[in-house]
């Protein structure tokens, strides 16, 4: 059993500072009401899984707040996650996402057969973090957004090796009624109109308790425009186009969605508050396009594609105390069903390249060989948490629990040629050329727990463990027809396609069935030195980790992959200045990374993506957080992080392979600085409360994969938004313009892995945008 331990710098900062603001990963910078003082709003976070004060918490942590959100007129994961400037991420359409914190990425990220994510996502108390993609959950009546960098091994588990975010919904109130709406219409540049509605109730239901309903419906206008285009297969002489699916403006998206919070005292002590979430989002066209070969916001589609997908969690907390002892369980169950189709026709561009024909009818005629991939997606997720908490303002006081998940991801992905032979179909009866089938499972077992002590009024230490053991599982199916023909011989797969017999369904044939497990110790030491009331810093030692999985290439010496784990050194402070005017918090840090998990595809090894442990790598980095609040009017923001993330030794493929990167080679995805800055305005005019808001964001350039002779550079971008609005008694009317200078952002580049006329295709975001917003409160 493998065990870790022995028991025995940018050049917009100048002009940015102008419009330092309101926004970047801080929550509410607003002034106090005015018989609180002219100062700024207090933080309440739950990093360490109970309520505190943000500048009480020895955690380096972000947090965009209830009312931020609101006005920064986000609605889902691309907006938000402009305004965090200590993650990164990489997205190619809406739902399909994955997030890094700092420097701890290698790219090739995503795959369903491959690694788990290195950052974990909470939706309230439970766990959200899919198998490889981030729920885009519509962001409406939400508390607050936190992210936690750095490893949250301890407190978080599996997955959360660089760090956390955790999105906290708005609970039941019992004993009063509210109630809310927001209607939104914008017009994008280039494209379609768009809209929103959203609407909340809190409504008391009995004297111990109250429900809160929250309900959303958002239609985003399409920006993409599929150009009519030709395909000419070398092999085959066959030539196509993509005349039927030409198409402005054809990468529309629908999300519609609820949430149901119940809230029940069953006396003064206990409480129960039972939840469930839904959202369908259906998104056609492709987000992607290709300047350089086909023009702005241009691509070419040969097939529809079509993303569709619905989930819901069901999710219930149970609060309450024995003795003095508070006691907490958090369980969900998480469903998640993913439709999709998408064109894949420059894989077959590919093959007819080297001059052969690929696909025949039943004739033995060349045929089309244009194809498209046709994916049915089911996640399934559950989790339970207990935990005790001693009193908060004990001496010595402690949190320790047990913990429990377990996902599947039940995939059934098929390449699918329509004018191919039926006879040399994978399903029978089909078109199907290859067919993936597999389940994979993922489960962890934890115990944890964190003691603190105060060694002085000022001096604090803190001790976190947690026991972990992971179980991971894939098996079924992938191949062509001659695939379902083999047998076992001995424990090895034979194919036998002239003689044998083919096997319907082929996922019957399980040709793999792998596992991989392990158990280990993740550890925490936290000092901190409370230099005043408003005063504070801190030195952290901790440790993270992402659980070891099964390989599905059929490929020689190719065995299952480690754990990879991440050691942060980290030394922070969080401040307050001015009588609370001024709030400055930071951290800096050194993060170690070993036994890295990559995902490559490389045809030469495998026609399938194959995970290895390759190494390692270190980040140097340092974030911040700056709020100001000027004056009774005018408060001012200002985040950013810097992360110099390289490789520290070779990267290979195999020690006998060539160097396809060598030490100092810097991560991908990991942009060397990022800070968004923002600046709100609030003055009467007229006896009219007004305001007038603008923000910056802005992206340094990184690199698309770690591989050399594949990566190419996405250039860094500044994204600005204004808006302006008034209000009146509960209510709010205002105008927005998001992304005024019209910036294409290169948030993704995406490299087929083989050559093809339109070999590299670069995801982007939503041009200028212009729009109308009202809402009331009740």
């Amino acid at each position: 059993m493998k065990s870790r331990h022995s028991f025995s710098k940018p050049a917009l900062l100048a002009s940015t500072m102008l419009l330092s603001g309101v926004a970047p990963g801080l929550s509410p910078v607003y002034a106090a009401e005015a018989d609180k003082g002219f100062s700024l709003e207090e933080i309440v976070v739950t990093a360490q899984k109970r309520e505190s004060n943000l500048q009480d918490v020895a955690v380096s942590v972000q947090v965009l707040g209830n009312k931020q959100l609101e006005d920064l007129n986000v609605n889902a994961f691309d907006d938000y996650i402009q305004f965090l400037p200590t993650v990164s991420f990489q997205s190619s359409r809406p739902g399909v996402a994955q997030i890094y914190m700092r420097g701890i990425s290698s790219g090739g990220d995503g795959n369903h057969s491959a690694s788990m994510p290195s950052v974990g996502v909470y939706l309230d108390e439970q766990p959200i973090t899919t198998i490889n993609q981030v729920l885009d959950l519509h962001v409406y009546d939400v508390a607050r957004i936190e992210t936690l960098s750095g490893p949250q091994g301890t407190l978080f588990g599996a997955s959360s090796q660089a760090g956390t975010m955790r999105i906290i919904t708005n609970k039941p109130v019992i004993g009063e009624f509210e109630a809310g709406y927001d209607v939104a219409v914008n017009s994008v540049s280039h494209g379609e109109m768009g809209y929103t509605l959203e609407g909340y109730v809190n409504l008391p239901v009995s004297e111990k308790s109250a429900i809160r309903l929250v309900g959303w419906h958002e239609k985003d206008g399409g920006y993409i425009d599929n150009v009519p285009a030709e395909l000419n297969y070398l092999g085959s002489g066959i030539t196509i186009n993509n005349d039927d699916l030409v198409e402005d403006d054809f990468n529309d998206t629908s999300t519609t969605g609820m949430r149901a919070l119940l809230k029940f005292d069953l006396n003064e002590n206990w409480t129960i508050t039972p939840g469930i979430t839904y959202q369908k989002q259906k998104s056609t066209g492709v987000f992607s396009h290709d300047p350089e070969d086909l023009g702005d916001l241009n691509t070419r589609e040969f097939f529809p594609t079509e993303y569709d997908e619905d989930w819901y969690q069901a999710s219930l907390t149970v609060e309450g105390k024995i003795g003095d002892m508070d006691i907490v369980y958090a369980g969900s169950y998480l469903n998640r069903n993913v439709d999709s189709i998408y064109d894949y026709s420059g894989y077959a561009e590919y093959l007819e390249s080297f001059g052969y024909c690929y696909y025949y009818d039943a004739g033995g005629n060349c045929v089309d060989p244009s194809q498209y991939v046709l994916g049915d997606e089911k996640y399934k997720r559950q989790s339970h948490e207990l935990r005790i908490e001693s009193p908060a303002e004990n001496r010595l006081r402690f949190i320790a629990g047990v913990f429990y998940q377990r996902q599947t991801h039940d995939f059934d992905l098929q390449w699918v040629v329509p004018e191919m032979n039926p006879a040399d179909s994978v399903i029978e009866g089909g078109t199907t050329t290859w067919q993936t089938k597999q389940v994979r499972t993922d489960r962890e077992y934890a115990a944890f727990s964190e003691i603190s002590y105060d060694l002085t009024e000022k001096l604090t230490l803190l001790g976190g463990v947690r026991f972990y053991k992971y179980d991971n599982s894939l098996y079924g199916f992938n191949g062509f027809i001659g695939h379902c023909t083999g047998s076992y011989v001995d424990g090895v797969f034979v194919e036998d396609r002239e003689n044998g017999t083919p096997q319907y369904p082929c996922f019957d044939t399980k040709i793999l069935d792998g596992r991989k497990k392990n158990s280990d110790v993740l550890f925490k030491l936290n000092l901190t030195y409370q230099i005043d009331d408003d005063k504070m810093v801190y030195a952290t030692y901790s440790e993270g980790y992402r659980p070891g999985g099964v390989n599905r290439a059929r490929v020689p010496n190719i065995p299952g992959y480690d754990e990879d784990f991440v050691t942060n050194y980290e030394l922070g402070w969080k401040t307050s200045w001015l009588d609370n005017r001024l709030r400055f918090n930071g951290a800096a840090y050194y993060m170690k990374w070993s036994d890295i998990q990559f995902n490559f595809l490389d045809f030469t090894v495998s026609n399938l993506t194959i995970i290895q442990n390759v190494g390692g790598a270190r980040t140097y980095g340092a974030e911040f957080d700056l709020d100001f609040a000027a004056t009774e009017n005018l408060t001012v923001s200002f985040s950013g992080s810097y992360n110099d993330a390289k490789l520290t030794s070779e990267y290979k493929r195999s020690p006998d392979s060539d160097v396809l990167a060598p030490p100092g080679t810097r991560m991908p995805y990991v942009p060397v600085f990022q800070f968004t800055s923002s600046a709100r305005y609030e003055q009467d005019i007229a006896d009219i409360p007004s305001f007038f808001q603008a923000s910056l964001s802005y992206t340094g350039d990184s690199w698309s994969n770690l591989d050399l002779s594949i990566r190419e550079k996405q250039h860094n971008y500044a994204l600005l938004n204004l808006s302006a609005g008034i209000s009146g008694d509960g209510w709010t009317f205002s105008v927005f313009a998001d992304n005024v200078t019209d910036t294409r952002a290169e948030i993704s580049k995406f490299y087929p892995g083989y050559p093809s006329e339109v070999d590299t295709t670069i995801a982007t975001n939503r041009p200028r945008t212009i729009g109308l917003r009202f809402g009331q409160k009740f």
